[in-house]
């Protein structure tokens, strides 16, 4: 019964280092050119995966742009430490997040798509999409609560602002630090 298992498993592993290696070819060519200049052809070669590959995976570019914004905002949530550590590390994941930068310089006009989840839902034409990005701005508020509690919607307003107008590191300490009773745990 294990090795009935087997071919599963590494289809899986297999799939997931394909979306990955997708993601990551997304998450560079956004970052040079923005999302609006990005097409499905040239994200293929640059994933080094056939047009039919990218396409089993991402339906089309509004996909990856939601799979590529829950891959980063699962990496930012995932930093264990305390409270105020949290937020600097998230504050600082999101200010150096080049995606982001790209986005401020080259699609300057997607950023409220992005950070108000209202907008999101009228822009997105997929109602699967509109639920997966209603999941990632919930799996985020969750996750703040949990970790800050009543700070928490203070500090989700802030991060948006690293968003829109990042912070140097000393800063988004400095604001933390004013921001969060300090803690041990």
């Amino acid at each position: 019964m294990a090795e009935s298992v087997q071919p599963y498993l590494r289809q899986a592993t297999s799939y997931r280092r394909t979306e990955l290696a997708i993601i990551n070819g997304a998450k560079r060519m956004i970052s040079e050119i923005g999302f609006r200049k990005l097409n499905m052809i040239d994200l293929a070669s640059e994933s080094q995966v056939s047009r039919a590959t990218l396409y089993n995976h991402f339906r089309d570019k509004e996909a990856i742009g939601v799979a590529l914004a829950k891959y980063e905002v699962q990496e930012a949530l995932a930093y264990l430490g305390t409270p105020s550590d949290f937020l600097i590390n998230f504050a600082s994941a999101i200010s150096g997040s080049e995606v982001l930068a790209a986005l401020r310089e080259h699609d300057r006009e997607l950023l409220p798509t992005i950070f108000m989840p209202s907008a999101a839902q009228q822009v997105i034409g997929d109602d699967d999409l509109k639920v997966e990005v209603a999941a990632i701005w919930q799996q985020v508020g969750e996750v703040l609560k949990h970790r800050l509690g009543e700070a928490a919607p203070m500090a989700f307003i802030w991060l948006v602002g690293q968003a829109l107008a990042p912070l140097s590191n000393e800063s988004i300490k400095s604001q933390v630090e004013r921001m969060l009773p300090r803690t041990l745990f």
